[in-house]
């Protein structure tokens, strides 16, 4: 399958499929709608060998022994963390950041990192940063899930420490209207002194972000804040 690279692109499928307008178009549509016909018509799929699929290792979340926020990693950010096997970080540059907080309308933080898969493109996780606050975790992500606007439909948010830090987390449903069901979302808000930062999990719909949710729940339990220097 041909990759659908980070940056405008990707950004663009993203958020067709956060307000429902996705087409489709593309490999990563073509195989997602093929899956969808293939599993509605009952077809059985062919025996599998024993080895782990791409798609199968990338949904796993096993650690990829490489972390992301620290100076020198892929994404410079707040709060650093190990990657899932089968994910690649990629820092997202000033025009792609620009253009994903117009479409989605957060201006509150900016869009720093994607991490994704090539198996599942429009699948990802997103951190959005911004500079050092004395606001509260719970406030920097009151005011991010406000800029979900009229496609938020339900929330429910956690305290809890992450990597020895206070932290914020909310579940929550998106209505898409193309697909005619609401979408299950995460987002995890952290602010520490070197910044804040909002890590989002999306996904089609809610079978595939449940199904890349070990992706999420890696970075969470290997977090920590990132150092100032490479080392």
């Amino acid at each position: 399958m041909r990759r659908i690279t980070g940056g405008l692109v990707s950004a663009a499928l993203m958020v067709g499929a956060l307000t429902g307008c996705a087409s489709g178009d593309g490999d990563a549509g073509k195989a997602d709608k093929a899956e969808a016909s293939g599993k509605a018509a009952g077809k059985t799929e062919p025996s599998k060998p024993a080895v782990p699929s791409a798609t199968e290792t990338a949904e796993s979340g096993r650690g990829s022994g490489t972390r992301v926020g620290e100076a020198g990693s892929a994404c410079e950010l707040p709060v650093s963390f190990e990657t899932a096997e089968g994910w690649k970080a990629n820092t997202m540059s000033e025009a792609e950041s620009d253009l994903l907080g117009d479409i989605t309308h957060h201006k509150s933080l900016k869009g720093t990192c994607e991490i994704d898969t090539k198996d599942r493109a429009i699948n990802r996780m997103l951190v959005w940063t911004g500079p050092a606050t004395d606001s509260s975790a719970r406030h920097v992500l009151d005011v991010f899930m406000t800029e979900e606007g009229k496609y938020l439909v339900e929330s429910k948010y956690q305290d809890l420490k992450v990597g020895g830090q206070p932290a914020v987390e909310v579940v929550y449903k998106l209505n898409s209207p193309k697909l005619g069901e609401d979408r299950e979302q995460r987002a995890l808000a952290l602010s520490t002194p070197k910044g804040v930062a909002v890590i989002q999990l999306r996904g089609f719909d809610t079978e595939e972000h449940r199904r890349i949710l070990p992706v999420y729940e890696l970075a969470k339990k290997t977090m920590a804040g990132a150092s100032a220097t490479a080392n």
